[in-house]
């Protein structure tokens, strides 16, 4: 049986080409399908995805839009690095369909997660008012009542970060933000677990707050707790 073959499964009617794009993509992405190496012909694949060539047309087309694959008129289709694609939905494929949970594959996640944090922090702490403040200090509180902070936790970090992204006036940081909680909605095991552990959290975010209000440098006090976790997401990893 041949690796392809292995690797994907027949689909269901309906979004065919979406199934195939999906398979052929997390493939890709996961190093299953390493650069340079082609793709079965349409033929093949057609059969092994229990569709018709015209839908795996499709799929491979937007493969190529994408920057994962190079369609050669009359030659196989190679596949291309994805660390080279410049197209900025690659990033959302790769959580998507490309990341395996894996120590490592969460460590770089969470690295990406956190440190992003800083920036809204610092934009924040620019141009965030102070009746915006006040009611980013409302919404910790109310947190910090709901009689369960495990189970509101998710439900916090959205409301609070996006509220965070929302006040630095940033559209970027809120758009991006947005997005981040969507996929993490739909990827929970992408979450590390030590992350944090609502009632630690519970108090870095009080004072946080605190800083902004104060104007007490909340972007360096970010920083240092962000750099001290990322320090033991890399021992773990390395152990």
């Amino acid at each position: 049986m041949t690796p392809a073959a292995e690797s994907f499964h027949a689909i269901e009617r309906g979004h065919a080409a979406d199934s195939v794009f999906a398979q052929l993509a997390g493939a890709i992405l996961r190093g299953e399908r390493v650069a340079g190496s082609s793709l079965p012909p349409e033929r093949v694949l057609a059969e092994q995805f229990g569709t018709s060539r015209v839908i795996v047309r499709q799929a491979v087309h937007r493969l190529a839009e994408l920057g994962l694959v190079r369609v050669r008129q009359g030659g196989a289709t190679l596949v291309c690095d994805p660390n080279d694609a410049a197209d900025v939905r690659v990033v959302e494929l790769y959580y998507r369909y490309g990341a395996r949970a894996t120590a490592e594959d969460i460590r770089q996640l969470t690295e990406r997660q956190v440190l992003n944090t800083i920036g809204i922090v610092a934009v924040a702490a620019r141009h965030a008012s102070a009746e915006d403040l006040a009611s980013l200090a409302a919404i910790v509180e109310d947190w910090a009542s709901s009689g369960d902070l495990e189970a509101s936790f998710l439900e916090f970090e959205i409301r609070f970060w996006s509220t965070l992204a929302r006040i630095g006036g940033n559209r970027i940081y809120a758009m991006e933000s947005a997005w981040w909680f969507r996929l993490l909605r739909e990827r929970p095991d992408l979450q590390h677990a030590k992350l944090a552990p609502p009632r630690a959290r519970l108090g870095f975010v009080r004072e946080l707050v605190r800083r902004l209000i104060a104007r007490d440098d909340p972007a360096k006090f970010c920083f240092d707790i962000t750099t001290t976790f990322l320090g033991s997401l890399d021992s773990e990893v390395t152990r």
